[in-house]
């Protein structure tokens, strides 16, 4: 039986990141992925700060495209923040997990495809991780002094078993999404390039958003996501599909779209940091301990940095430097902390709301916010943004209560 002293299961973002960094410090490591290749789930990464290159040292060609703008659009209204540089970037997910996944193989590491994670058992203080080969029925198996579960929302190593469907736990907020990779004609191509393109409102989607991100070469991400999609807390009476195809016909005015790719994906979030983190020498990364945010459902900055987070606390541990791994939960729950408790407040009142009129009356109090400070919040989840954000967004309910419409010049300033 081959041993090796790291097994993850799961070659997303964050299994990649802890790959990367635990085979560049010399340890032997081994990465199971279910997927045949990375072009299988090859999902949107949505918009990231520009600050993510640098963070995690990645290169430019990961980058499907740079953003000097983000659009905001209601049922009602619409405003663009912009700037001359760049802000933000909208990342390849596939060419990014190729070049994790690369790095990682430079430095030793080992990359099996179509390897579906079974089970582990404890032998002494090893870890036995049983696996099969897609298309075949043999169980086979490694030992391990460190098991990383990096399976995202399905939690199938440390969170087997945990509660994640959003039927009925009130602490649990799922989000579920679908998306188009489309080419669409130059003109088309330039409406949306270079800019971050929301929609909120009933109109778009309820109890969720719609978006159009640019890629390279006349390519469109284009996609729509609910939260709480198993209770209907805002009226809706089309399929998702529908609003993804009302959309295209809206947005992008044309008959000549060529859809290259469609997927879609449900993430579940637990509140409170409640997911387990570690178990003697398991370890939980990325969205199988909720690092996604809740609030915009950003998910891949933040699987990175838990990749990299539990990367230096096995690396320790391994080392006996430290005695377990606890540390490495009191760390990430640091990470996250006030800002993600935040989000959870702010998740619960902006998806539920069923008035659009008061989805329209957000997008009138952002407008008060600079490009700066809407970075600020959509990124960083600024507890003093958040805050100026909806004590503005309580003014305009008062305005409202007297009176006062949304079209009105006073309401806007």
């Amino acid at each position: 039986m081959d041993c090796f002293d790291v097994v993850i299961v799961g070659a997303g973002p964050g299994g990649l990141a802890a790959a990367r960094q635990l085979s560049k410090a010399g340890f032997k490591v081994l990465l199971l992925e279910k997927e045949r290749s990375f072009a299988a789930n090859d999902f949107s990464s949505g918009g990231a700060p520009l600050e993510i290159l640098s963070d995690f040292q990645l290169p430019e060609q990961v980058v499907g495209a740079y953003c000097c703008k983000i659009r905001i659009s209601a049922t009602q209204d619409s405003h663009v923040w912009q700037d001359d540089q760049p802000v933000a970037v909208v990342l390849d997910f596939k060419k990014l997990r190729i070049f994790l996944a690369e790095e990682a193989i430079q430095n030793g590491a080992s990359l099996f495809f179509g390897c579906a994670y079974r089970s582990y058992r404890r032998e002494n203080s090893a870890l036995v991780v049983n696996f099969k080969k897609a298309g075949d029925d043999v169980l086979l198996s490694v030992r391990a002094k460190v098991l990383i579960d990096a399976t995202g929302s399905d939690r199938r190593v440390l969170g087997e078993g945990l509660k994640t469907d959003g039927s009925s736990a009130s602490d649990v907020i799922v989000g579920r999404g679908i998306e188009y990779l489309v080419e669409v004609p130059e003109a088309v191509y330039q409406t949306y390039a270079n800019c971050l393109s929301f929609f909120i409102g009933s109109k778009w989607m309820p109890q969720g958003y719609a978006w159009i991100f640019p890629m390279s070469a006349n390519l469109l991400k284009i996609g729509v996501g609910r939260n709480f999609p198993n209770t209907q807390f805002v009226p809706h009476h089309r399929a998702m599909k529908d609003y993804l195809d009302q959309l295209i016909i809206e947005c992008l005015k044309t008959e000549e779209i060529k859809i290259i790719d469609r997927h879609g994906k449900t993430i579940s979030y637990t509140c409170h940091h409640q997911d387990p983190y570690v178990d003697q020498n398991i370890i939980a990364i990325g969205d199988a301990v909720s690092t996604v945010n809740p609030l915009t459902f950003e998910g891949i900055r933040h699987a990175l940095k838990s990749g990299e987070i539990a990367a230096r606390q096995v690396q320790e541990f391994l080392e006996k430097k430290i005695p377990d791994l606890k540390p490495y939960a009191r760390e990430m729950r640091r990470y996250c902390g006030m800002r993600w408790l935040v989000s959870e407040l702010l998740t619960q009142k902006i998806y539920r709301e069923p008035e659009d009129e008061k989805m329209t009356l957000m997008l009138h109090a952002l407008k008060t916010l600079s490009l700066s400070a809407l970075k600020d919040l959509v990124f960083y989840y600024r507890f003093k943004i958040a805050m100026k954000f909806y004590a503005k967004y309580q003014i305009l309910l008062l305005k409202r209560v007297f009176s006062f419409s949304p079209q009105d010049p006073k309401l806007r300033s």
